[in-house]
């Protein structure tokens, strides 16, 4: 039986998981899921290692990161929008992306700790047929949102919710990491992660046109090409600890997390 990888059927993931996605390797494969159903999936162990948002990160103290891998951007990130036909200022309600509890956290903070404003929030599976209401914002996640970045719709507004946590705290924002629960992962293991990236890394331009070939999403080749080369970082840094850091520390004011800091390294 095949040891199975959790990741996200997104754009993003694909750099990272190449050389499994494409059968390199007769023992592992991949399993694509919705971001907030990943979670789950690994702790019943469907599968051994996963993309989990930084959220999910913190809301199991059983589950750890590894540190070498994320899906992060220092500044726009472009899958990440809230988007309204008003102005981010005169926005009273937020129908918050029921897919993914980082960017709904992160437009939470954003809302309350950063650039406070008292809004009113809910919950809603974004389509391409949503309709916008006048002073509600809507937080979209993914290939939906490259679309809408792509097509620059009429009478629409795009807050790019990585720029204006970038603006705000001159850190990169994390939005998911590969994590595991309770066997740590081996040497062989670490390493098949390790040539996926590498490989994936230098084939972007070919899982930028297997993409657009494949994808229901109508995405510009150069919107997609700039946002695996420039706006997605993969490699976690100091800074992005920093940044997971102070978003714990805002976040748990309002979210009742397990965890008090990344990998709970200040127990």
């Amino acid at each position: 039986m095949k040891k199975i990888i959790g990741t996200v059927p997104f754009l993003n993931s694909h750099p990272l998981t190449y050389s499994i996605d494409n059968n390199s390797y007769k023992d592992y494969k991949t399993i694509k899921m919705l971001p907030s159903t990943l979670l789950k999936s690994l702790v019943n162990k469907e599968s051994f290692i996963s993309l989990l948002s930084i959220a999910d990160h913190f809301s199991n103290n059983k589950v750890m990161s590894l540190e070498d891998y994320c899906i992060s951007s220092n500044g726009k990130v472009d899958s990440v929008i809230l988007i309204s036909t008003s102005k981010l200022k005169d926005i009273k309600k937020v129908i918050l992306d029921s897919r993914s509890r980082s960017a709904n956290m992160l437009c939470k903070v954003l809302n309350q700790e950063l650039i406070p404003r008292d809004i009113a929030y809910d919950f809603a599976y974004p389509t391409s047929d949503t309709k916008y209401i006048s002073e509600v914002g809507y937080v979209i996640i993914g290939d939906l949102g490259l679309e809408i970045v792509s097509s620059k719709p009429t009478g629409l507004n795009i807050y790019d919710l990585g720029e204006l946590w970038f603006k705000e705290t001159s850190l990169p924002f994390t939005f998911a990491t590969f994590n595991y629960y309770g066997e740590v992962p081996n040497s062989e293991e670490i390493n098949i992660l390790h040539e996926s990236y590498s490989e994936g890394s230098k084939n972007l331009s070919l899982i930028v046109d297997d993409f657009l070939i494949n994808s229901k999403f109508k995405i510009e080749k150069k919107i997609a090409e700039t946002y695996l080369q420039e706006r997605i970082i993969y490699k976690i840094t100091e800074k992005h600890l920093k940044g997971i850091s102070l978003f714990n520390k805002l976040s748990s004011k309002f979210a009742n997390w397990e965890k008090n800091s990344f990998n709970n390294t200040d127990k």
